[in-house]
């Protein structure tokens, strides 16, 4: 819980400079640190805390709040948590208040930081909102918002950019870090097991459920009920097919090797790896993702990989959604692509059935595969570049912070 501080008037402020950095997601944290690593060095003098999670940390980021506490999958478990998330918020401001912050630069998590950055201003601390929401998939009145309350948008595609200035948004593309992030992760990893067959021998099946609790309750048993279909089949033209299920969520690991073993023991034959924070060699080793809709759609796209792109909410939540989209697609490869590269299976679509259908139409015909092969790595070509998205960001940001010291004196 963030640490409550004693009322201003009881004690003089902190002299020291801070920035307040937030996110409430695992995606947001890598961005976050990527950014933190890169502006530490150009602003060294700033204390830097808000919240977030491990790779934030490895900076020496303080972070108040356990990040996983403020995840949050659709409307109705938004609805669930909204109390808390409140007082964390105006506990967020009280503390900006106190720590004489100069800046806060919000990553992602746009229900929360949205809120958040009206409530500074009012204070009259700045915003940076950094990773764009998806306003051309929904809600496209908020860049009205936007425009009343950041001080500037770091974009992490080029044609964002494009948009928010057409209706007077301070905005700068800076490109996405995974560009530079994935090379550098990979080598950290932890490594695959051996044994893992070549193309002409069989496949190897990435099976990445997402990393959020709610994701990973929500979609492990279609998915897994996938690998027992595709098992039977692979096996069954003489085959071998090996299953990669990687992890960064602790919290849920004794749920996801508890629903291994109960697979396990009813597929005694069946192959499946649990590799501790190894999605991306997971997805590097992988012949087809089944995956979580999100950020790691997009580093499928890096890999140019073949992905069955899953979703699935509260019936509640996807209701709204359906109302509000504009995006045909959801999976951020499929929305980059400007077509369905990659099928996408939504609610009562995610279950082992329908998955498996399409999953044996892309292992049986290697045309189709290498089809789809070729669009995503010509959508990763034009979208994605490669530029250093982290340090453009805190480019930008050391620009930010050095205007400000201009508009004081």
């Amino acid at each position: 819980m963030v640490a409550k501080k004693k009322s201003s008037h009881s004690r003089s402020k902190s002299s020291d400079s801070s920035i307040l950095i937030l996110t409430g997601e695992h995606s947001g944290d890598l961005l976050g640190g990527d950014l933190l690593g890169e502006l530490k060095s150009m602003k060294p003098d700033f204390s830097y805390y808000g919240i977030g999670g491990d790779s934030m940390k490895a900076h020496g980021f303080e972070s108040l709040e356990d990040i996983e506490a403020l995840s949050v999958i659709g409307f109705s478990e938004a609805i669930k948590k909204y109390s808390f998330l409140k007082r964390v918020l105006f506990q967020i401001v009280e503390e900006a208040k106190y720590r004489n912050t100069k800046l806060a630069v919000l990553i992602d998590y746009p229900g929360f930081n949205l809120r958040l950055a009206r409530e500074l201003k009012k204070i009259g601390i700045p915003s940076i909102f950094y990773v764009s929401p998806q306003i051309w998939a929904w809600k496209f009145k908020r860049i009205f918002f936007i425009k009343e309350h950041i001080a500037l948008m770091l974009t992490l595609f080029r044609f964002e950019e494009s948009i928010y200035k057409e209706y007077g948004v301070n905005a700068k593309f800076v490109g996405h870090p995974i560009v530079r992030r994935i090379p550098e992760k990979l080598k950290k990893e932890s490594p695959l097991p051996g044994g893992l067959p070549h193309t002409d021998e069989g496949f190897v099946i990435g099976l990445l459920p997402g990393s959020r609790t709610g994701e990973i309750t929500k979609l492990l048993d279609p998915i897994l009920g996938t690998a027992v279909l595709l098992h039977r089949h692979v096996t069954s033209q003489g085959k071998k097919i090996v299953f990669l299920l990687p992890n960064i969520n602790s919290k849920q690991e004794n749920f996801i090797k508890q629903k291994l073993d109960e697979i396990k023991t009813k597929e005694p034959s069946i192959e499946i790896h649990y590799v501790w924070d190894g999605s991306l060699k997971v997805m590097n080793a992988s012949d087809l993702l089944l995956i979580a809709s999100g950020t790691a759609t997009l580093e499928g796209l890096y890999f140019e990989k073949p992905m069955i792109i899953l979703y699935k909410v509260s019936l509640f939540t996807y209701f709204i959604g359906s109302l509000l989209m504009k995006s045909k697609f959801i999976g951020l490869a499929n929305i980059l692509s400007g077509q369905e590269v990659c099928r996408e299976l939504t609610q009562n679509e995610c279950k082992p059935k329908y998955i498996f259908e399409e999953a044996k139409r892309i292992l049986d015909h290697s045309e189709f595969r290498n089809k789809m092969i070729r669009l995503l790595k010509e959508t990763k070509e034009r979208e994605l570049g490669a530029s250093n998205g982290g340090k453009l960001a805190a480019k930008e940001i050391s620009h930010f912070i050095d205007s400000l010291g201009t508009e004081e004196s």
